[in-house]
């Protein structure tokens, strides 16, 4: 067999693959439309001022997965001398927080018990991504939800690639799941695949057009349109990345997400090495930082780091 007929099935191998992972990962999507947010002309401290209707928060560490510096920044901005390994072991989280009138939710999935050894992330491409992972017993965010004995009303995702939405398996797939209006879902049997979600599933898409600009962030959605809970329109990393701003009573957080998976990232401004568009990226990650030198009070959480 020549070397075309060998780049051929190749090709056809891989498309028929696509066909098949279609067809397998499917689910429903549906558009959440917030309710009339009373945020537009108001500037960020007034809105942390607020009595705020979150009084719990909590930050579940479900386990670490090592994986190439060259994704978590772009190396290209690393000074030589910059000390870091080539390989870095990062924390997955999932985050719980409660609204006094509307209970709890989640942020992200976290990892299930399959991460006491390699993971649920399968395919000839998953290691290049995920070279190892960690987690105690019980780590697993079905337990911590146990341990918590909560109730979750929706499960509000940063994006959907596959470290933040490995947790789904253990979860009940009834629960809503949110995500950004762009988001994508890389599922390619045999080459990058998972079980996190099929067509029993169905994705919330937040709609953008209630969004408004707050300076700096240019476009936010007040969710539960009380300005307790606001997303953030942060594409780069994946086309729908969200962050997430929650006015606790305790103050306001600023979740990154994988717009920042570091602190390092974030003191320095660079942004991750693995983006789906590279300017956006850039300016998503510019705006964060520009937000944070202005209110230095909200307390920063990133990606994979605190």
């Amino acid at each position: 067999m020549n070397k075309k007929s060998k780049a051929f099935l190749a090709l056809a191998a891989i498309i028929i693959c696509l066909i098949i992972g279609n067809q397998i990962l499917k689910p429903n999507r549906e558009t959440y439309k917030a309710p009339t947010s009373s945020l537009k002309d108001k500037q960020w401290n007034e809105i942390f001022k607020n009595n705020s209707k979150i009084d719990s928060f909590k930050i579940l560490n479900t386990g670490a997965v090592k994986v190439p510096l060259e994704g978590m920044l772009n190396v290209e901005k690393l000074d030589k001398d910059h000390g870091l390994s080539d390989f870095l072991w990062v924390d997955v989280y999932a985050f719980l927080f409660h609204h006094k009138e509307k209970g709890w939710f989640m942020i992200d999935a976290g990892l299930d018990s399959t991460f006491q050894e390699k993971g649920n992330i399968k395919g000839i491409f998953a290691t290049s991504f995920i070279k190892e992972t960690r987690q105690n017993t019980g780590q697993n965010i079905s337990n911590l939800l146990k341990k918590e004995n909560v109730e979750i009303n929706g499960i509000f995702f940063t994006h959907l690639h596959g470290d933040h939405s490995a947790g789904l398996p253990e979860i009940d797939h009834t629960i809503p799941k949110y995500i950004g209006k762009e988001e994508t879902i890389f599922n390619i049997p045999f080459i990058y695949s998972s079980n996190h979600l099929s067509r029993n599933d169905t994705l919330l898409e937040i709609d953008t057009t209630t969004a408004v600009g707050i300076s700096p962030l240019e476009s936010v959605i007040d969710i539960f349109g009380d300005g307790s809970f606001i997303a953030i329109n942060t594409p780069g990393h994946s086309l729908g990345h969200l962050s997430y701003i929650i006015t606790t009573t305790e103050g306001p957080i600023l979740l990154t997400g994988d717009a920042s998976h570091t602190k390092f990232g974030f003191d320095n401004k660079i942004e991750p090495g693995w983006v789906e568009n590279k300017e956006a990226a850039e300016n998503s990650l510019l705006q964060l930082t520009t937000f944070h030198e202005m209110y230095p009070q909200v307390k920063v959480i990133y990606g994979h780091d605190k």
